[in-house]
């Protein structure tokens, strides 16, 4: 069942709700904050429809935003449980003593996707930050998701690690998950940054092609983890634990498009090196290429579809 969830700020957000009856009375129940790419790409329906059979009797209520809003919903203790990849923004939550838990889970690529006929040229760069340089000398037109997201995150490090800040008119802000980021760059042929997951499952219905991919940099990781807020603690350990064993793992493993030989998305195996479910460090997963600045990007004009 699909419904919607207004936050305080007035924001419509999809909320999934897993078990019989919605209000859930007398059953244990918890809210997760995930990140729209796993739900843009379909995964975390899947996962949640694995992990409702095999815990029929838990009610998992989903806020899907990116991963900043996520982290914030934690901070305050609005969600129990949170699915995210932002590995810098992660690590400050944790150092922050925020996170009881945080557990390295699954990755994949970003990849930048741009206009068939690329006007900037970036196809023949194989780095992503010499690839951002290439669009900005051309002011080839760049959709942003600006909304604090993992996928945002990393853009931002790119755009510092070729020492430029970009601007408008060129540079413009979805302030939207991926999906319709994506949309909106195909409508405009413009470049984005994307996670490769929600671009696969997209492709058909959009006039972009992967440019730039398999760079380290563009390495795209996910961690599961309990806020130390988290009012639904112990619910939130049994899904986490659940999402990292073998089941989930295998789950996660398993989704992947009709006739693909390849999974959307890479689980993490415990011998990777993950942070333990109760140790409250830092996860396994890449740091960001750069530290990211507060104020490296100016605010730019948000496009209207």
């Amino acid at each position: 069942m699909l419904k919607k969830y207004r936050l305080a700020g007035g924001l419509l957000l999809p909320l999934l709700l897993l078990g019989a009856a919605a209000c859930g009375e007398g059953r244990p129940s918890l809210i997760l904050g995930a990140t729209t790419s796993t739900y843009d790409s379909g995964l975390l329906e899947a996962l949640m429809q694995e992990f409702g059979d095999a815990h029929p009797e838990f009610v998992v209520r989903t806020i899907v935003v990116g991963s900043g809003e996520a982290l914030e919903l934690g901070r305050r203790g609005d969600v129990d449980l949170l699915l995210v990849h932002a590995p810098a923004a992660e690590e400050r939550f944790v150092e922050q003593g925020l996170a009881k838990s945080r557990t390295a889970l699954m990755s994949n690529q970003f990849v930048i996707v741009g206009p068939g006929d690329d006007p900037a040229g970036i196809g023949r760069i194989a780095d992503p930050a010499p690839a951002f340089a290439a669009i900005a000398r051309q002011a080839a037109r760049f959709i942003s998701r600006g909304d604090s997201s993992g996928t945002h995150e990393r853009e931002l490090a790119l755009w510092r690690r070729a020492g430029l800040t970009p601007e408008r008119p060129w540079y413009l802000e979805s302030g939207q998950g991926q999906g319709t980021t994506l949309q909106i760059a195909s409508e405009r042929q413009a470049y984005a940054l994307t996670d490769r997951a929600t671009f696969d499952v997209l492709s058909d219905i959009l006039d972009l092609v992967p440019l730039v991919d398999g760079h380290p940099d563009l390495l795209n990781a996910y961690s599961v983890i309990v806020p130390v807020r988290a009012v639904h603690s112990s619910e939130a350990e049994t899904l986490a634990g659940w999402l990292t064993s073998d089941a989930g793992l295998r789950a996660i493993r398993n989704f992947r498009l009709p006739g693909a030989s390849r999974p959307l998305f890479v689980p993490t195996s415990p011998e990777s090196g993950g942070a333990g479910s109760d140790s409250g460090e830092a996860g396994s997963g890449p740091a960001d290429p750069a530290p990211i600045a507060e104020d490296s990007v100016t605010p730019v004009v948000t496009p209207t579809r």
